[in-house]
């Protein structure tokens, strides 16, 4: 087992929701951590029974980049064991740029930890694909443009979907009537379609539908957070026999298996 330094803030990501699908890693620091800062608007709080009957624990949800910073500097400093706790996986819409940005500056060593972010639970819950021969060979993991700041140029949904790659989109559900007529400018009405809301949680809400029909489900079913919609008909990869990976083909060959043909 990796070892678990105490001199060191640890990044973790939370996944879904599940405590069981915490990586190993993450498990075992949140088990050790003295100090816990956590997103208290995104986690799931069952994830804080892990940590000991004598954990610190900070709910950031309420402060200031600022105070976290400065808590963060605080319990190091202290020699405190410490996590910040993300949702899902910090790599993806979270606030730890700017967390160890404030780290590098002072010299203070970190390690991240990564989750399962809620796209990949979604489809595992839902037992679909993202991917599928012939269909789509790439994903896109976007948003809509929100309070939080103006996306980069090429960066709006419009201009994504004219890919017709999969498609990933979070924290855009308040934004559903505008994000829908713009997926349909490249994608058919008929696009399979997956809402997944509360992803691993006993909440959870996963429906697939087609394109055209994704606002009137949403404003239906009141969806407005914690949800990721994917759009592409590599969802719809388990009903379709015929697109298959050349890879378990028998004639297909690669360094650990002939063709049938050549066998």
């Amino acid at each position: 087992m990796k070892y678990i330094e105490k001199n060191k803030i640890y990044f973790v990501g939370s996944g879904p929701g599940d405590p069981e699908l915490l990586t190993i890693r993450a498990y075992n620091i949140l088990r050790e951590s003295d100090c816990v800062i956590y997103a208290g608007s995104l986690i799931n709080k069952e994830l804080l029974q892990i940590l000991k009957c004598d954990c610190i624990l900070y709910d950031m949800s309420g402060m200031y980049f600022k105070e976290i910073a400065e808590k963060i500097e605080e319990m190091y400093k202290t020699g405190n064991l410490t996590s910040v706790l993300h949702a899902g996986d910090s790599s993806l819409y979270s606030s730890i740029s700017e967390q160890i940005a404030s780290l590098e500056e002072k010299c203070i060593s970190y390690e991240i930890v990564p989750g399962v972010t809620a796209a990949f639970a979604a489809c595992a819950s839902n037992k679909s694909t993202l991917t599928l021969p012939d269909i789509s060979q790439a994903v896109i993991f976007c948003r809509a443009e929100g309070r939080t700041g103006k996306l980069p140029e090429g960066q709006d949904i419009k201009s994504l979907a004219s890919h017709k790659a999969t498609m990933a989109i979070y924290l855009s559900f308040g934004l559903i009537d505008s994000v829908v007529p713009d997926l349909l400018e490249s994608y058919d009405e008929n696009t399979y379609c997956l809402i997944a809301k509360d992803v691993s949680l006993k909440s959870e809400i996963l429906i697939e539908c087609k394109l055209k029909d994704v606002i009137s489900i949403v404003k239906d079913k009141s969806i407005k957070n914690m949800a990721v919609l994917i759009v592409g008909n590599a969802l719809a990869g388990k009903y379709l026999k015929e697109h298959k990976s050349k890879l378990y083909d028998e004639n297909f060959f690669h360094s650990f298996r002939k063709a049938k043909e050549s066998r």
